[in-house]
């Protein structure tokens, strides 16, 4: 028993990694859809259409109002910063590095988007709770340490932060 627990628990950091890359792939993908220059403005589809929905099926009174009255005026800005955030996002899980920034990100733009259309008709909420929870996993572990850049560097940053350098300990969290 006490061997299966052990061999169990040393898988665990190559599964994180796994499910790490696997998110980044996702959050790729999804940024696949969301096409400069217009995002969908000129066909009324794309990420208008959606950030439209948004507006429609918020279930924060404050949120609806932030979409309406500051995000939809502004478009192409917000479509500009949600598509290189989604590639931040995507990127950072990918390849593993600062790995727990990105998860502080994708929580984010997770709960913008469980608020935002969690009520939707043809949105399956639980998509939404799945992305939060990812979110979360990798915001508690150092998930780019293992398969990924963050063990490189969060090796370089401890040694930063041993020769007095105490930026290097703080950007080390976020490996």
């Amino acid at each position: 028993m006490t061997d299966e627990r052990n061999w169990a628990s040393a898988g665990t950091p190559y599964v994180l990694a796994i499910l790490r890359i696997l998110y980044g792939i996702l959050w790729l993908q999804q940024a696949k859809w969301k096409v400069p220059p217009d995002f969908g403005m000129a066909s009324n589809g794309g990420l208008f259409y959606w950030t439209q929905e948004m507006a429609k099926y918020s279930v924060l009174p404050p949120h609806r109002f932030f979409v309406e009255s500051v995000v939809l005026p502004n478009f192409l800005l917000f479509a500009w910063l949600t598509l290189l955030t989604e590639l931040f996002i995507g990127f950072s899980h990918l390849l593993g590095v600062l790995g727990r920034l990105g998860a502080l990100v994708a929580l984010g733009m997770s709960a913008n988007l469980l608020v935002g259309l969690i009520r939707h008709p043809s949105e399956w909420p639980w998509s939404f709770v799945m992305l939060l929870g990812y979110a979360l996993i990798f915001l508690s572990a150092h998930p780019g340490r293992i398969l990924g850049l963050d063990g490189w560097l969060s090796r370089r940053l401890r040694e930063l932060a041993l020769a007095g350098r105490s930026w290097a300990r703080y950007l080390g969290f976020l490996t």
